[in-house]
Order: structure tokens, then C-alpha cells, then sequence
């Protein structure tokens, strides 16, 4: 399922023009031209997407994040044009910002000197700030959420960490969205391994269906409907999710297990902390004094508990009548 649950024919009508003003430009524009032809532009000039990113998922790793950057449509390409020229001067086919500022030994950034990283660094920071308009990422402490959250409540939000981040960024989203009166938004969420990552890309589109199934109770119904995995070396909006997850990644490390900041990561939280718009960014971290709360709430866990299991029976129902239908 590439494109959520509106899975766009990539079939165009006879004689229809590609592209009134310009070749196509970037993955992107290549799949709203292939949608709607000549009316692309139609299409996307209302949206916002918000490319969503994880940090932290590895086992290893303390915190882990779940992080949205947030650009209008009608800048997409634009960035792409942007981001395309930066990765011809500068000779790199894909951002990745730790292991570029780790110099990783497989990374493109190996041999770059630290002006040139530097350079690059600097040039990925305006490019992120120049076509956001908002940046959410929520944290968690791994033990503490371990601690707090008994396992009869964790096999509702996830096995990993990040699904249970997930729900929370998205209701974030959410009351960002409806704040400022604005259509629901896409969603492209990061996807590097299809083999290793299967378990993880499913419970990402339960947690979504779940969130989507919510927000229709509170007469919101299509609030999630919209959204797809993606590659970050495919997409420009992924790479910059990515610096914006990562940065927020070493702040809650800090907040969290203290420690402390790399002069990259002090360069980067600096930047973004001094965007001319102060609501522009909202990083959180949530405690295991608040975790456990909830987790003693009994009233807010039967609800939960029971609203979980009522959405696992309505799915299986649907599975069940899927099969049958099939003839399987």
C-alpha cells in the first residue's frame, strides 16, 4: 500500500500534456503529474504534507523520536529544484545527518573536509527553515515508558517505542491542523528497509487506521486517510524530517540521560531556536512521573483497553470479510 488507502492510477488520459510549463522535476512531481496530467497543480496547491521521521529506533538508543516537518504543496517542487542544485554543487546524492557529520565510513561525507561539511550543513538548515512552516517531535525515554506502562497496555500502543511516539505526534498534528482552520494533511513516512522493517511499517499503519478511526468518532472522518511510505534518499522533505528528528533526537538525550550536546547538534537546536517564528518548532519529551499517571488512571486505562479491543474485533471482522470475498 504506497499511497495509504487512495492508491492513485498512474494512467493518464489520451493526449493529455504532462507538464503546461516545465519537464517533470523529482518523484514527486512525477506522481501528480502521472495522477492528474495538466491539472497537477490543482491538486496540491491546498495541502500540506508533513514528512514524517524517527530517531532513536535502534535498540541501543536510550529515547526514541518521532519527528514531522511540515511544508505547504505548492513549495514541493520548488524544494526539489532547491535541493537538487545543493546536491550537484556540493556532489552528494542523499542527506543523512548522522552519519554525514559523523563522517561515517560509508557515507558520502568520508572525505569532505569540515568547511565543506560545514557549508552543507549550513545550506540543509536554510533549506529546512525556508519551506517549513512547522516542525513537531515528540520524545520518550525508553525505560521509563518500559517502567510506567504495564505490558497489558503496551500490546495496545506498539512493541516499539517509536508507534507509541507516533500517536502522540499525530495528535499534536491534529490540533495544529484544526487550529489553524487548514484541509487534512498527507503524510510520507520514513521507510529505509522494506525485509528489516515489516513489523515496524505495520504497526505504523494500525497506530494510523487507529488514529483515523478516532478522529472520525470525533467527527473528523478522513483526518488520516492520506498517506504513504517513502525512501529519505528519494525525497527532499524526508531528508530535511531527518536534520529536524536528529536535532531533537540529541535535545531529548540531553533532557533525558544527560548528554550532553555535540557542537553540531548545539549549532543546529541554536538555529532552529532562533526561527523568526517562535511557535515554528515544538520539541517534547514526556516524563515518567506523567507516564505513570496514566498508567494509574484506571478509569482512562479500561477506556482504553476497551477501544482497543472493540478496533482489533471490527479488523478482524474486516479481514475475515476480505478473505471471503477473495474466495481464500
Amino acid at each position: 500500500m504506497p499511497f495509504g488507502t487512495r492508491r492513485p492510477s498512474l494512467c493518464r488520459e489520451k493526449g493529455t500534456s504532462t507538464c503546461a510549463e516545465s519537464q517533470i522535476i523529482g518523484r514527486t512531481h512525477h506522481m501528480l503529474v502521472s495522477c492528474r496530467g495538466a491539472r497537477w497543480k490543482k491538486v496540491y496547491l491546498a495541502m500540506f504534507t508533513a514528512y514524517v521521521d524517527d530517531s532513536g529506533t535502534d535498540p541501543n538508543q536510550a529515547v526514541a523520536i518521532a519527528s514531522a516537518w511540515i511544508m505547504p504543496g505548492h513549495g514541493i517542487i520548488r524544494l526539489e529544484n532547491e535541493w537538487n542544485t545543493l546536491k550537484r554543487k556540493e556532489g552528494f546524492s542523499s542527506w543523512h545527518t548522522s552519519e554525514f557529520l559523523a563522517k561515517n565510513e560509508k557515507c558520502e561525507a568520508v572525505n569532505w573536509d569540515d568547511p565543506k561539511l560545514n557549508r552543507v550543513f549550513y545550506r540543509v538548515r536554510q533549506i529546512a527553515k525556508k519551506y517549513g512552516v512547522k516542525v513537531i517531535s515528540f520524545a520518550v525515554c525508553k525505560q521509563d515508558y518500559d517502567d510506567a506502562i504495564p505490558p497489558d497496555l503496551r500490546k495496545h500502543s506498539g512493541k516499539f517505542h517509536y508507534t507509541w511516539a507516533i500517536r502522540i505526534l499525530l495528535d499534536r498534528i491534529l490540533g495544529w491542523r484544526r487550529s489553524r482552520g487548514l484541509l487534512p494533511l498527507q503524510y510520507v513516512f520514513d521507510w529505509q528497509d522494506p525485509k528489516a522493517e515489516k513489523k515496524k511499517k505495520r504497526e505504523i499503519e494500525d497506530a494510523i487506521e487507529q488514529a483515523e478511526e478516532a478522529a472520525t468518532e470525533a467527527g473528523f472522518a478522513g483526518e488520516f486517510r492520506n498517506f504513504g511510505f517513502g525512501s529519505r534518499e528519494d525525497i527532499p522533505g524526508l531528508q530535511c524530517s531527518d536534520l529536524l528528528a536528529w536535532t531533537a533526537f540529541r535535545q531529548a538525550q540531553l533532557a533525558t540521560c544527560k548528554i550532553a550536546l555535540s557542537e553540531h547538534a548545539e549549532i543546529a537546536w541554536r538555529d532552529f531556536d532562533a526561527h523568526c517564528d517562535p511557535d515554528w518548532r515544538e520539541v517534547l519529551t514526556i516524563g515518567k512521573s506523567e507516564l505513570q499517571r496514566f498508567a494509574n488512571n484506571a478509569e482512562a486505562v479500561a477506556h482504553t483497553q476497551e477501544w482497543f479491543g472493540k478496533w482489533a474485533a471490527k479488523k478482524a471482522a474486516q479481514q475475515l470479510a476480505a478473505k471471503k470475498s477473495a474466495g481464500v
